[in-house]
């Protein structure tokens, strides 16, 4: 991690949050991964729930602002949603503020990580089957490219998040799609993007349709008869 990194958060954090209980300094600063275009982000234990941004030292700052209740709200609704932002954000940031009681927070993050999110059930994962076989018929029989481009973003949404729900694992938004699916399957992960780079620069969408099917296939292969969901 920069120094001027941790120094300047632990400035904003005394300027901006001087009473706050606890502070923990997250982010790809922490991991190493810092980029031109990195922030800082900090979670913060204070009194008002909410979220903010900052410039402050030449560093665009992102403030996640709880109370202890809205915290433990958070890590909650992650673990059903299967995006853990601020579960992350905790178990992998470094204390600015607050000592033990910060390292506890840690600790519990750390636990709801390795633990994974709340297993989805059948009709939830039939749900994730019938919109990729939905999209996939889509891109299958489409004569249009200009639409199969976004038809493809939304299948490798609903894709990621089917191959890693249905094993019972953490999901991603943007470029943690990619990160997840290499965390839990590296050669999965290098083989969907293959395919996806071949759609992208040479419009060739049949590598991946046969990746699809070939993973929906242990599951039950698309989803069409007899499908049923109540409204």
């Amino acid at each position: 991690m920069k120094r001027d990194a941790f120094h300047t958060a632990q400035a904003f954090i005394d300027l901006y949050f001087p009473d706050c209980q606890i502070a923990v300094l997250s982010g790809s600063v922490v991991r190493g991964e810092e980029t031109p275009s990195s922030d800082l982000d900090i979670v913060v234990i204070d009194q008002k729930p909410f979220r903010k941004s900052y410039y402050y030292g030449e560093w665009p700052i992102e403030a996640f602002v709880h109370n202890e209740d809205s915290l433990e709200d958070a890590f909650f609704i992650e673990t059903q949603h299967g995006v853990p932002l601020t579960t992350r954000m905790c178990a992998e940031g470094t204390v600015l503020k607050g000592g033990r009681e910060a390292e506890k927070i840690k600790e519990q993050a750390k636990r709801s990580l390795i633990e994974g999110p709340s297993a989805l059930s059948l009709s939830k994962l039939d749900e994730l089957r019938y919109a990729i076989s939905d999209k996939l018929d889509d891109l299958e029989g489409s004569e249009r490219p200009e639409e199969d481009i976004y038809s493809v973003s939304s299948l490798t949404e609903s894709l990621h998040q089917f191959i890693l729900r249905s094993n019972q694992r953490w999901v991603g938004e943007g470029k943690w799609m990619y990160r997840s699916l290499r965390d839990y399957d590296e050669m999965l992960a290098a083989r969907l993007t293959e395919c996806l780079q071949s759609f992208y620069t040479r419009q060739e969408k049949d590598e991946l349709i046969r990746f699809v099917d070939e993973f929906l296939a242990p599951h039950g292969g698309r989803l069409f008869h007899d499908y049923y969901a109540k409204f």
